[in-house]
């Protein structure tokens, strides 16, 4: 076994171990009823957006790839958490607009994201690239799959 083999098979037992605590993870969190995936991307979006363009349910509804109608119940549990504002579009009256409440609007969506962004803070620029390649990566390679 040469070096590059013993490296990839220590990636590949590492992505495997994360898969697993992930997983268990995932458990967890639906049990405590925090929010899941779904609602942390939602937010992220949310979060992420520009002002002066805030997310729309429809924009909401095509970036998680799930019909308008179930995206009211994802809207439904960040309101309910206090962790988004629904407000008419201002520019359409028809439509609404979603943003950050106040309490979030500063702050991680969760204690696993700011636990990220402390482990991201251990890595110099060039290592943070190579990691967020591989993790790109890894998540085209995955969403691929049948």
């Amino acid at each position: 076994m040469n070096e590059t083999t013993t490296i990839t098979s220590d990636l590949v037992h590492c992505v495997d171990e994360f898969r697993r605590v992930d997983a268990q993870f995932a458990r967890r969190l639906a049990a405590v009823r925090a929010p899941n995936d779904t609602d942390r991307v939602a937010m992220r979006f949310i979060a992420d957006a520009p002002a002066d363009a805030p997310v729309t349910p429809g924009d909401l509804a095509a970036h998680l790839s799930v019909s308008t109608a179930a995206i009211t119940s994802v809207i439904r549990r960040l309101q309910e958490r206090g962790q988004i504002v629904v407000a008419p579009h201002p520019a359409d009256a028809r439509s609404k607009v979603l943003r950050p409440s106040l309490r979030d609007i500063n702050s991680p969506v969760d204690d696993l994201t700011r636990r990220v962004e402390a482990i991201g803070e251990e890595f110099t620029p060039e290592q943070t690239a190579v990691i967020t390649r591989f993790l790109r990566r890894l998540t085209e390679e995955i969403d691929d799959l049948p």
